[in-house]
């Protein structure tokens, strides 16, 4: 029998994915499992949608988070919880950083150990070493697809932009509760300047726990998250002060058929992050 792992962001796109892995023909004899890794910083409509999606499309869930071994040489262990105990105050993130450090552009230990280590091991655990990982990336992004033939993209082998993945949502009884600029992780630091700038003046208080970790876990090789663009969290708060054009919903704006504003490369520049779509 085929086996799949479908990793499950939390976003609206893995969500779509998950229920087309679910309910797909070419996927009828697979044997699956979906999984959902938690940081901790998703924020509580993240948590509800991916609850109501399990209910929804009868995915059996298994909710994970990294269980962080501080022991040298040691590495990182998944622990299964659900929608009740899930983390809500960054608890596993901050174990990692803890342990390894604050995580940047450059050092993605973030990922690393709270999304693809837990599911990379509960995996093994319940499929053996051979399956193959359903991967939540569109035909709109065609750039980031890969070559390793364990990884499959269903969403962007079937045409779907994200255009399409949207307006499949506004016709279902319910939707994520979020911008799409808002994201999974509350102030990720890979978002654009724009983002991070539109959700630090909508809501300041989204910052404080970002800022307490760059305050007790500052080193003399890394003081802060972004050090692509050499900005603490500080400075990010400060510059949300003054006048800029503020990140809007894409979806939205496209509904609207009205441009709010013109790009701009420094503010709109952001990277790419596994957690969009796992």
């Amino acid at each position: 029998m085929n086996k799949i792992l479908v990793s499950f962001s939390g976003g609206r796109t893995s969500a779509l994915m998950a229920k087309l892995i679910q309910e797909h023909p070419k996927y009828k004899d697979y044997e699956k499992l979906f999984c959902y890794a938690n940081t901790g910083k998703e924020s509580e409509a993240t948590l509800e949608f991916i609850d109501r999606c399990d209910k929804e499309f009868g995915l059996d869930l298994v909710w994970l988070e990294a269980d962080v071994i501080h022991e040298k040489g040691v590495g990182t262990i998944p622990k299964v919880v659900d929608f009740d105990t899930a983390s809500r105050n960054g608890e596993p993130f901050e174990e990692v950083i803890k342990k390894y450090g604050l995580p940047s552009k450059m050092y993605r230990h973030c990922t690393r150990e709270m999304k693809e280590y837990p599911i990379a091991k509960y995996a093994r655990s319940i499929l053996g070493n051979d399956y193959v990982i359903a991967i939540g990336i569109r035909a709109d992004e065609k750039h980031r697809l890969g070559s390793d033939p364990k990884k499959v993209y269903p969403l962007a082998e079937l045409g779907f932009t994200e255009e399409i993945v949207r307006n499949w949502w506004d016709r279902q009884s319910f939707d994520l509760d979020l911008k799409d600029y808002q994201g999974n992780c509350d102030f990720c630091f890979l978002k654009s300047i724009r983002k991070k700038l539109t959700l630090a003046q909508e809501n300041p208080k989204s910052l404080d726990w970002w800022n307490k970790m760059e305050v007790k876990y500052s080193k003399p090789y890394q003081d802060k998250f972004d050090v692509y663009r050499d900005m603490s969290i500080d400075d990010l708060l400060e510059k949300s002060k003054f006048p800029f054009n503020k990140a809007v919903d894409q979806h939205e704006l496209r509904s609207q058929q009205n441009s709010l504003f013109e790009p701009n490369l420094d503010l709109d520049l952001e990277f790419d992050c596994f957690c969009k779509n796992t």
